[in-house]
């Protein structure tokens, strides 16, 4: 089988919803996708990594009418051009975007290239157009690229970004995805701007979006603030993004706040005790290794604290990792 034969059986699979041979659904189930064909393809699709099927896979995408059709060619073309480092593939699939007419095969194709790490070499003019698509998925799929472009361009999209988070007219939603490309490309200039939002907006995502791009442009220079939002916001996931925050760049003038912080995870015991993957570790722990590093008299008398009566407060993993780390003389 050539390759050409290969890719149109494969795209043909991929839309071929049928059971697979010598299966059968189970009694009283009508449909089930794991048992299709195109399942089955779809595994064999998302393991493919050759080279030789880039270029039949584009003749394909250029003849193909069909809109699901076009969607199966294009994730299967970017994913092989994400695995085999060819960039190039980026800039012909933003050329493809900008020429089609159905909305769902350009998002697709944005969302696509936004998951991989391909690079974007000529079409970079072509995101500025498309960050302003009214379409919020085409949108947000074209902020994620911008922000992968060089420093060359951050005073560019910085401007772009302070407009648009002054708008009265962004949503909370697209305020967190302008913060998260100035986390890349913002200046000091932007450090006002996401101040306000970070202090004002009753989203938790948008107030993180903006403490995260703050932290990312001179997150030292801000622990005051960081310390306030700590200290004003209510909500837990904003303080617990604060103490991430303040843990990372704090010294010992944040000691203070990071103590309060944890008294108050302390003051009712854990109902619940969650399992940590990886390097995921609870708050209390991340506090609690950053006053190690900085233990003085007030660190010392919250330990004590602790261990003799918050103790019981702490769920299995903290517990453990404070008999584990913490000593006294």
């Amino acid at each position: 089988m050539t390759k050409t034969e290969y890719v149109n059986d494969l795209i043909e699979r991929l839309g071929n919803e049928n059971l697979r041979p010598g299966l059968s659904l189970p009694p009283g189930v009508i449909y089930q996708s794991s048992l299709t064909i195109a399942s089955e393809a779809r595994d064999e699709a998302y393991e493919l990594a050759d080279p030789d099927l880039i270029e039949p896979l584009k003749i394909r995408l250029e003849k193909e009418k069909n809109t699901s059709t076009r969607i199966d060619i294009i994730r299967l073309l970017v994913r092989i051009a994400d695995r085999v480092n060819d960039h190039p593939i980026a800039d012909y699939i933003l050329a493809t975007v900008r020429l089609e007419k159905a909305r769902w095969i350009q998002y697709v194709a944005l969302e696509s290239l936004a998951e991989s790490k391909l690079e974007i070499w000529n079409e970079k003019e072509y995101l500025f157009e498309l960050i302003q698509h009214k379409h919020w998925r085409i949108k947000m799929n074209a902020l994620i690229l911008l922000k992968t472009l060089d420093s060359t361009y951050s005073p560019r999209i910085e401007d772009f970004c302070l407009t648009a988070l002054k708008s009265k007219s962004t949503k909370p939603n697209e305020l967190s995805w302008f913060c998260n490309v100035l986390s890349r490309h913002g200046s000091d200039k932007s450090l006002d701007v996401l101040k306000e939002i970070a202090r004002t907006s009753d989203k938790y995502y948008t107030v993180n979006a903006a403490a995260s791009a703050i932290a990312a442009i001179n997150g030292k220079g801000q622990l005051a603030f960081f310390a306030e939002i700590l200290d004003t916001n209510k909500n837990n996931y904003v303080k617990s993004n604060q103490t991430s925050i303040l843990c990372q760049f704090g010294d010992d003038t944040v000691v203070d706040s990071l103590i309060k912080r944890a008294k108050a995870i302390l003051s009712k015991a854990r109902k619940t005790s969650v399992t940590y993957v990886g390097r995921a570790k609870p708050e209390l722990v991340h506090i609690c290794e950053f006053l190690l590093q900085h233990r003085n008299a007030k660190v010392e008398e919250f330990l004590y604290l602790v261990k003799n009566k918050k103790y019981n407060m702490m769920d299995e993993t903290e517990k453990k990792w404070f008999d584990t780390h913490i000593t006294f003389v």
